[in-house]
């Protein structure tokens, strides 16, 4: 038997997307049709939603996806979303999922922290020079 541990050490998918993807599955149940049928109805691969449903990988719903189901499933898209809302952070598990997505993040935020740093810099000298130079 597998620990649970080990099961969350391999998920790959953040809460929100999980719970979207629970709630395509418990639609797709109750309308008795197929993972197959459910991706050809998409007009996706014939496995996309088995892997959408596969918590090991990275395949999920998006916008457009949740917007065709509502229609095949006539319902609302807000019937596959979380009301209010997830409370974990699930940009920073996303982030946590992804390290290479991590490490661009925090160096385009390190970088960006590092130019406004040099530009209150050159405009704090810019100031001095004015001062010393009696305003001109």
């Amino acid at each position: 038997m597998v620990a649970m541990q080990d099961v969350k050490e391999d998920i790959k998918k953040t809460e929100i997307e999980l719970f979207v993807i629970n709630k395509v599955k418990e639609f797709r149940k109750a309308a008795k049709m197929s993972q197959r049928k459910l991706s050809m109805e998409l007009r996706l691969g014939s496995s996309y939603v088995n892997r959408a449903e596969n918590y090991k990988l990275r395949e999920k719903y998006n916008l457009n996806h949740l917007n065709e189901l509502s229609k095949i499933f006539n319902c609302s898209i807000a019937d596959f979303l979380p009301s209010p809302n997830v409370e974990i952070d699930t940009i920073n598990q996303y982030l946590e999922l992804h390290p290479k997505l991590k490490a661009r993040n925090e160096k385009m935020i390190k970088d960006a922290e590092e130019k406004g740093r040099k530009k209150r810099e050159e405009k704090e000298k810019k100031g001095k020079v004015r001062r010393k130079n009696g305003g001109v």
